[in-house]
């Protein structure tokens, strides 16, 4: 599972990323004491699991909850026991209070693989072996194997495969949720690509057949555990 840790407070990332990094079913894409660094993220790349601190500084973590479209699994981690009623209401889906033992966040972990399990079993049939768009006033049907990369536009993509490429209105948040993310993975704000199609990669850039694209500074790690 994807997962991002927001907290204000070091010690907590710290204590948190080690429970992570125990944990064989969670990858670990980010911790960070910047909620608005990993806004960017969870607004651009599909997050499967967020630990969330509550009170922090500019935004609490409710308010930051509330500002997102698409949510992943959440589990709050905090301090103050008052928040849980509430954290129940918006369906978060366990409520950590500190300090956190590492029998109890286990607990809260395997809760949330069962959920995301039970969730991919009811989305998996979403996903056939192509994707269709509209281009040109036609639908067209890309099966996945021939698609190398995707760019963002704003409200445009470019979908480029060994033949041609294909614009289509949709930005790349909208055209991710149309591929599997076990094929594809966002290396910059403005990129998306098909591991099976990547010939080389540096820590800046990834290059596939004899096209060079840059890779955002905020997905190199995630982008160097998915390459291992």
């Amino acid at each position: 599972m994807q997962t991002i840790i927001i907290d204000d407070e070091q010690p907590a990332i710290n204590i948190l990323s080690n429970f992570v990094k125990k944990i064989p079913f969670l990858n670990l894409n980010l911790a960070t004491t910047n909620a608005f660094e990993a806004l960017e993220i969870l607004n651009t790349q599909k997050i499967d699991l967020l630990f969330l601190d509550i009170e922090m500084p500019d935004i609490t973590g409710i308010e930051l909850l509330h500002s997102l479209e698409q949510k992943p699994l959440v589990i709050f981690t905090t301090a103050y026991e008052q928040y849980a009623l509430q954290g129940y209401e918006m369906d978060v889906l366990d409520y950590l209070v500190k300090p956190i033992r590492f029998e109890r966040f286990l607990k809260a972990a395997n809760k949330a693989q069962s959920r995301f399990q039970n969730n991919s079993n009811i989305t998996s049939h979403i996903f056939e072996d192509y994707v269709i768009i509209k281009s040109n006033y036609k639908n067209i049907k890309i099966p996945f194997s021939e698609i190398l990369y995707i760019e963002g536009l704003k409200d445009y993509v470019k979908i480029y495969t060994e033949q041609e490429m294909f614009l289509t209105r949709l930005n790349l948040k909208g055209i991710s949720q149309k591929i599997p993310s076990n094929l594809f993975i966002r290396i910059h704000r403005s990129y998306i690509v098909n591991l099976d199609k990547i010939t080389s990669f540096q820590k800046n850039e990834i290059n596939i057949k004899k096209t060079n694209l840059p890779i955002g500074e905020s997905y190199r790690d995630n982008i160097i555990n998915k390459l291992k």
